[in-house]
């Protein structure tokens, strides 16, 4: 039974007391500010990465889109328009407007060719392009772009 007794002298009220207010190194209130600061100073930083990244993405994108346009020129082919759609801040649309003869010619393929080796190229863990043809007899429906998320246009 000695055993027994003392559990329960430990146990007993009078060998716990609390610590006073000044003794406590943080309060409960103390850590709970300390947390929510810390993930919003993390969220804040985050946020600026992938704003950072989006941005540097988007300079990609141009400077691929540069890349295809002087493809295209270089087999006769002549764009006249482009487009950007970003769908994420790694993910990437970009939207040619070629005349129908040319989209309709041979040189098509070598087109398609050179797009699908620039997409498996550029492609990165934080940046993904995907590239679109797209023919017209007339003008540009810029309203019908816009509204499928082609927001951005390339300066020709």
């Amino acid at each position: 039974m000695e055993a027994m007794d003392a559990i329960k002298e430990i146990l007993a009220p009078a060998n716990w007391e609390f610590t006073s207010p000044g003794e406590k190194l943080f309060s409960s209130d103390h850590v709970i500010d300390a947390y929510l600061k810390g993930k919003n100073e993390g969220l804040e930083h985050a946020q600026r990465l992938v704003i950072e990244k989006l941005i540097a993405n988007i300079d990609k994108s141009g400077k691929n889109t540069r890349r295809i346009l002087e493809f295209l020129k270089q087999i006769s082919i002549n764009p006249i328009s482009a487009f950007l759609k970003i769908n994420s801040w790694d993910d990437f649309s970009i939207l040619i407007i070629l005349p129908q003869s040319d989209y309709l010619g041979d040189k098509i393929i070598l087109a398609y060719n050179f797009i699908s080796e620039l997409e498996e190229e550029v492609t990165e863990e934080f940046y993904h392009l995907q590239v679109s043809f797209c023919d017209t007899e007339d003008t540009i429906d810029s309203n019908s772009i816009r509204s499928d998320g082609f927001v951005l246009k390339h300066k020709m």
